[in-house]
């Protein structure tokens, strides 16, 4: 089968092997899957990636010194009965198997492909069948919503609150997107690109802060929820509209999380999503003072993966607007190209078996 096979920051179309299933294991066909932020990392600076992971103590993940098959956000086809799944269905999937070498993440294992191939690996009894009213496209949102998921129900976020999301690439507008579909808010977008604060707005954004134009105490300031501690401790409570507040980082850059605590109401949560890949700074006492909350968040568990697919198919067309580009394996390299390069993509989508699919 072919395949789109990274090797030294590279990545190239190659015929490899079938993958062959252990016992609980179904070969499917990658109908389409999306590129993600770590994909990109992955393809530039994979010795960096691998020995975070490794010295997270994440044992299966990638050797940077071997070729890998990525992809791990994705919508197949199953090829051949089992179970309860027909040949035909469409599934997706959380991107973990459970192989011999132990737990492994689809997408950054040397030896299962991820979905940027022909066929790969899952697990069974992980598949859920995707309904005949929700596009393919739109499935293969499940795994990046799910990463939402889990960091707004980590976040706490309920009725009494007010939420900021800074920056609104993708993992941005699924935060937003997720809080808005809980009936969640109000919620300000912070974001300095126009086209992806548009884009924020159509995801139900309540108000929108360019962070170039100036803060966001205005704001913070009008919902009785102040950022000093001074006017915090004089507000009339009256005034407060919420009682408190949570900030999401999804920039994932050096320098944001102290940004985000001068900027965050007293007594806030921040909650990090965004992956910063670098050493940051933080000055403890000054979120001592504000009794700031940080707290980081990873991945999802198959319940709130469910979680996101239960929401996909209730309005299947709410994250369609996020899929700006499309390729085949071919048109792998663009796709790349188009997110690092500031081209206005938001969501590239791999389109393995042909962009008919």
């Amino acid at each position: 089968m072919k395949a789109a096979v990274l090797k030294a920051g590279k990545l190239t179309i190659e015929d490899v092997a079938e993958p062959k299933p252990r016992s609980g294991e179904i070969v499917v066909k990658p109908l389409a899957c999306g590129i993600c932020g770590s994909d990109l990392h992955a393809k530039d600076h994979a010795d960096h990636l691998c020995d975070l992971l490794h010295r997270a103590g994440f044992k299966g993940f990638m050797d940077p010194t071997r070729p890998v098959i990525m992809g791990h956000e994705f919508c197949a086809e199953v090829l051949e009965s089992s179970g309860g799944l027909k040949a035909g269905d469409r599934i997706v999937s959380p991107p973990f198997l459970n192989g011999p070498e132990g737990i492994v993440l689809l997408g950054y294992s040397n030896s299962y492909p991820g979905a940027f191939a022909e066929r790969m690996l899952v697990s069974q009894a992980a598949c859920l069948t995707v309904p005949d009213d929700v596009p393919t496209e739109i499935a293969a949102l499940t795994e990046p919503l799910a990463v939402a998921v889990h960091a707004v129900a980590e976040s706490g976020a309920g009725a009494d609150t007010a939420c900021a999301v800074f920056g609104c690439g993708p993992v941005g507008l699924f935060v937003i997107s997720r809080l808005k579909a809980l009936g969640l808010g109000p919620v300000l977008a912070v974001e300095p690109n126009k086209a992806r604060a548009q884009m924020a707005e159509a995801m139900g954004a309540d108000a929108i802060a360019d962070p170039t134009q100036g803060g966001t105490g205005d704001w913070w300031n009008a919902l009785g929820l102040p950022q000093g501690l001074s006017a915090a401790m004089a507000v009339d409570p009256t005034m407060r509209r919420r009682s408190r507040a949570v900030l999401f980082e999804c920039v994932g850059k050096p320098g944001m999380l102290m940004a985000l605590a001068q900027q965050a109401p007293v007594g806030a949560t921040i909650v990090v999503v965004g992956t910063c890949m670098e050493l940051d700074g933080l000055e403890p006492a000054f979120l001592i003072q504000k009794g700031l909350t940080l707290r980081f968040v990873f991945a999802y568990s198959d319940a709130e993966f469910a979680d996101a697919f239960a929401m996909i198919r209730a309005n299947p067309e709410r994250l369609a607007p996020l899929v700006t580009t499309r390729v085949d394996l071919a048109g792998i390299d663009s796709a790349f190209a188009a997110l690092t390069g500031g081209t206005g993509a938001i969501k590239a989508l791999v389109k393995p078996t042909g962009l008919s699919n």
